[in-house]
This record gives C-alpha cells, sequence and structure tokens, in this order.
C-alpha cells in the first residue's frame, strides 16, 4: 500500500524525515497529491499558494512537533476538509483568520454574509487564543483604553520571546452539506469553562468576546480547559 505523502517546502529532509516516518509518510518535494505540507516559516502568500487546491488537507509549520499528529490532522484527512499548526509568531505575523477564511471559500461555496459572519467569530476566536491563551496576556488590558499601549507593548514583546512566540496555534475547518464546523486550539493555561455560560466579567478570557462569537454561531462548544473552541456555522 502507497504511503501518503508530505510534501516539504523550504525545509530540509533530515529535518521532517524522523517524524514522517514515524507517522507512516512519505516525503516529497512535490505538493501534488500530497496530503501535508510541512513549511519553514511560510508567509501568508505561501500559506495561499500552498493551500489553493486540495490536496494538501493540512499545513504545518517547521519544526514539525509530534502533537501536530493527532485527532485534529487525522480528521482533516478523513473528511477532506484543512488543518493547520502554526507557531503563534507566524498566525499573528500572516493574519491566521483572513488566510483561513480565504482557502475555506475557495473549498466550500458559502455567502459574502457567511463569511463575514464566520470571519468575525473566527477573528475573535484566534485573537483570543493568541493573545489571552498563548501570549497569556489579561483581556482587561485591551479593553481598558488607559492600559492599550502597555498592551500593544506586551504583544509586541511576547511575539518575540519563544517561550510565548513558539506555543502552537491549532485550526482545523470540517464541512458537511449541512454544516461548517472550525475548532481553534491555543496551548495557554485555559481557563475555568464552568464560567462559560455566565454573564461575561472583564477580567475573564471567556468575557464579552465570547458573548459575540454565540451570536454568530449556530452552535459553541469549550473543551480541554478553555483552550479548544469549536464554532458551528449553520448554511
Amino acid at each position: 500500500m502507497t504511503r501518503p505523502l508530505l510534501a516539504i517546502a523550504g525545509v530540509g529532509r533530515s529535518d521532517v524525515e524522523e517524524i514522517a516516518v514515524r507517522n507512516g509518510y512519505a516525503l516529497t518535494d512535490n505538493l501534488e497529491n500530497a496530503f501535508i505540507v510541512a513549511a519553514a516559516s511560510p508567509s501568508r502568500e505561501d500559506m495561499l499558494r500552498m493551500m489553493a487546491t486540495e490536496p494538501p488537507y493540512a499545513l504545518i509549520e517547521t519544526p514539525v512537533p509530534q502533537s501536530a499528529f493527532g485527532q485534529r490532522l487525522s480528521r482533516a484527512l478523513e473528511m477532506r476538509g484543512l488543518y493547520m499548526s502554526l507557531s503563534t509568531a507566524t498566525a499573528f505575523q500572516v493574519d491566521l483568520t483572513s488566510v483561513l477564511c480565504s482557502i475555506c471559500s475557495r473549498r466550500l461555496p458559502m455567502s459574502e454574509e457567511r463569511r463575514y459572519d464566520i470571519e468575525t467569530a473566527v477573528d475573535e476566536a484566534l485573537s483570543n487564543a493568541m493573545v489571552h491563551g498563548n501570549l497569556d496576556i489579561a483581556s482587561v488590558l485591551r479593553n481598558d483604553p488607559a492600559d492599550f499601549d502597555l498592551y500593544c507593548d506586551l504583544v509586541n514583546e511576547r511575539l518575540v520571546t519563544p517561550l510565548y512566540a513558539t506555543r502552537r496555534i491549532e485550526v482545523l475547518a470540517t464541512w458537511t452539506p449541512d454544516s461548517l464546523d472550525i475548532e481553534v486550539h491555543d496551548e495557554g493555561r485555559g481557563y475555568d469553562i464552568s464560567n462559560f455560560n455566565t454573564p461575561p466579567q472583564l477580567e475573564a478570557k471567556c468575557g464579552r468576546g465570547f458573548t459575540l462569537i454565540r451570536s454568530l454561531a449556530s452552535n459553541v462548544t469549550i473543551a480541554e480547559h478553555g483552550r479548544s473552541l469549536t464554532m458551528s456555522f449553520a448554511p
């Protein structure tokens, strides 16, 4: 049986060969027919070009963590969806919301109104995951105009601090004729998900932004102690 192909872009074979073999993939330099692409510090233009057609169904930034070869990747391949695993620094720099929604709209026809709702909800979810999750910056700083300069300084500082900048953002998009599901996962400290259905508090990660998300999505699920958020959108 032919092993699924993992394409490499701007990456030496030695950088990914061990993890590819461990997970049962054959390496190739050609994107054609590859299910997964491993890329070094992909730019926005790189991502849109590499993921313009299907396959590939997944893009993983190097260095490739073993955690990327988990259930989210498996679901993307099984359902022919879209999976991305990026460092926080890269996700922030490329405007991952716009990239994700652009690729999804190529593969899944949607109205302008539906795309606007999806993009707004995804942007809020990714902002929470990157800033409050992986960069570990309290939402009160963004919400209070008096602290906004400090908020911006902290974001810029932590985006170049390896402890925070290399933490992973994972997104998974899968769809059927009846629904589009988008999952956003971060590697932050998480939060108490029992407060998710209570009125939002200024200091809480699960706050006013989640009220917006719930108003735009048909269903929202929180898991993994607040590190995973799944949004479902009706046609």
